[in-house]
């Protein structure tokens, strides 16, 4: 049967588990998808309001934000503390060993801008290099869904993020966890978290670290017990209030540009502040055979924050070969460019 691809989005059925209706021409995500309106918008960020000012002042931040530097993020912040400018912010930026020197730079330059307080979140870089080597090796390591969303590397990494945030949060005493995904990565604009996810989110994590051959006995990448048993009821909620407000790319850019922020050199049409994403990228589509931001650029289209040729554009852009030899060097892989096969050095 041949390659059949969705007439409103991106993804076609040689994706493992996508199926497209011949008599639609639509795939099921875009069948059954249904988009906010803009009095449902509207109605979400009246409530993440009335969160803040119901909670603001509690702890010792309101918000410990993700901030990685890169346009979204840069741009939430921003956005964030111009519409709520009484918010205290902890702004937590990881950095994960291939976080470009000008993502840094422009993380610092937005929370001077902003009045942000700074911390970068660091690891001894061989034990998180061996961790990504350990992820690009690894196959099935995580769910269906999980796969859809990202490759197996940032998987272990946005997820190392997501633990630390949460146990910066239990220990600030700070309500809210709030990262910039957009509707194409999350349609969930407020997420009440309770003990039980947490751990149980913790324990899926441990158990997907094993599987990859990782033991976390330190904690290194876990939310600590100690936090979690002491959490009390300082449980946090995570908010996305990008997937709210209207997105373009085009302006997102502009506005960070008038402000100082500067783009970051990075020949990566997906990324602007990993240096590391064009291998996981690559090493994603030689494991599994679609590109791992399918699925997002897909949402974009189909909330029609990004049109469909720009979507396609987007996820069949050649991956930079410098790129994704840096980084393979870095993680002690080869990429055998002639035969497209990633080998042990």
């Amino acid at each position: 049967m041949s390659k059949l691809v969705c007439k409103k989005c991106v993804l076609d059925s040689d994706i493992p588990g996508i199926q497209i209706n011949e008599d639609t021409g639509l795939c099921h995500f875009c069948e059954t998808y249904t988009p906010l309106t803009v009095q449902e918008k509207n109605e979400y960020l009246t409530r993440i309001e009335e969160l803040f000012n119901q909670y603001r002042g509690k702890g010792n931040y309101d918000v410990i934000y993700a901030l990685s530097g890169g346009k979204d993020s840069s741009y939430t912040l921003y956005k964030l503390k111009k519409d709520y400018p009484f918010l205290k912010i902890l702004a937590v930026q990881f950095d994960n060993g291939f976080t470009s020197e000008n993502a840094i730079k422009n993380a610092k330059k937005m929370c001077k801008i902003t009045g942000c307080d700074y911390f970068q979140l660091t690891m001894d870089k061989e034990i998180l290099y061996d961790t990504f080597r350990k992820a690009a090796e690894s196959y099935d390591a995580f769910p269906k869904f999980a796969k859809y969303r990202a490759s197996d590397i940032c998987n272990v990494c946005i997820t190392i993020i997501k633990q630390k945030l949460i146990e910066q949060a239990i220990l600030q005493k700070a309500p809210f966890v709030i990262f910039a995904f957009t509707a194409g990565q999350s349609p969930n604009p407020i997420i009440n978290l309770s003990v039980n996810f947490i751990q149980w989110s913790r324990s899926l994590f441990e158990k997907q670290l094993q599987k990859i051959g990782i033991e976390d006995k330190d904690e290194l990448f876990l939310l600590r017990r100690e936090f979690l048993e002491n959490i009390g009821e300082n449980v946090p909620s995570i908010l996305h209030p990008l997937c709210l407000w209207d997105y373009s790319e085009e302006k997102v850019l502009e506005t960070l540009l008038e402000i100082g922020w500067e783009l970051p050199g990075i020949n990566d049409s997906n990324s602007t502040n990993c240096t590391l994403n064009s291998f996981a990228c690559y090493n994603h589509l030689e494991k599994y055979g679609f590109h791992p931001y399918a699925f997002d650029v897909a949402g974009l289209v189909r909330s029609g924050e990004m049109s469909r040729e720009e979507g396609f554009e987007k996820i069949n852009q050649e991956l930079p070969q410098p790129l994704i030899e840096e980084a393979a060097r870095k993680l002690k892989l080869k990429v055998k460019s002639s035969q497209k096969l990633l080998v042990k050095v």
